[in-house]
């Protein structure tokens, strides 16, 4: 019986195991610029003009707020870009390397967030943007949109870039793809501590 209740308990704790590797956010991608170098620490010692682009304008400044904790916390300077900042239009990149002239930063970091794929709930998820999970049908909805008659969850993707402003460059990209959840707000906050990890993990921080 002892055995049998050992076996029980470390197939429940294998199951949890996996259900949390499956739920975590996966890498899509990253690049480097080769003349970084493998320890650059671009982002640490100046101030770092940070910016999030939302696909909801009410996303912006609480993905902003957390980001600027986030930095702070790994030794990061960081000074918010101005909120009439436009980040959809072309020349968003032009709009921050300005803005960061303006405040003597050095480098923009910008954390780029939007609805990857939908959950109906029911084990089918729908792609959106060209992203999904499951069984995919190739459309793009809405948030939390109806699809079969339920109310489905949304994964967001992340990409995070540093641009150096001195030479107008960007040095560096990394995207991040989470499942569909209910929970938005955990979601980004673990999202955006992905990003910066692989940012860490690249020598930036």
């Amino acid at each position: 019986m002892e055995t049998w209740s050992l076996l029980r308990r470390s197939a429940a704790l294998a199951a949890l195991t996996l259900a949390a590797c499956v739920s975590a956010p996966q890498r899509w991608g990253e690049w480097v610029d080769p003349t970084l170098g493998p320890n650059s620490g671009i982002l640490r010692g100046g101030k770092v003009l940070i910016a999030c682009d939302t696909f909801d304008l009410l996303m912006r400044q609480p993905c902003q707020d957390d980001l600027a904790r986030a930095l702070a916390a790994r030794g990061v300077n960081p000074v918010m870009a101005p909120v009439a900042t436009t980040l959809n239009a072309r020349e968003s990149e032009a709009q921050l390397a300005t803005s960061a002239t303006a405040v003597g930063a050095d480098t923009v970091f910008i954390l780029s967030l939007s609805p990857a794929a939908t959950s109906t709930g029911s084990g089918m998820s729908v792609g959106i943007g060209g992203s999904s999970w499951g069984r995919s049908s190739g459309f793009g909805i809405g948030l939390s949109a109806p699809v079969g008659g339920g109310w489905g969850s949304t994964g967001f993707s992340a990409t995070g870039r540093v641009t150096d402003v001195r030479n107008g460059r960007m040095v560096w990209s990394t995207t991040f793809v989470a499942s569909p959840s209910s929970d938005i707000g955990g979601q980004v906050r673990e999202l955006t501590r992905n990003v910066l990890d692989s940012a860490q993990a690249a020598g930036l921080l």
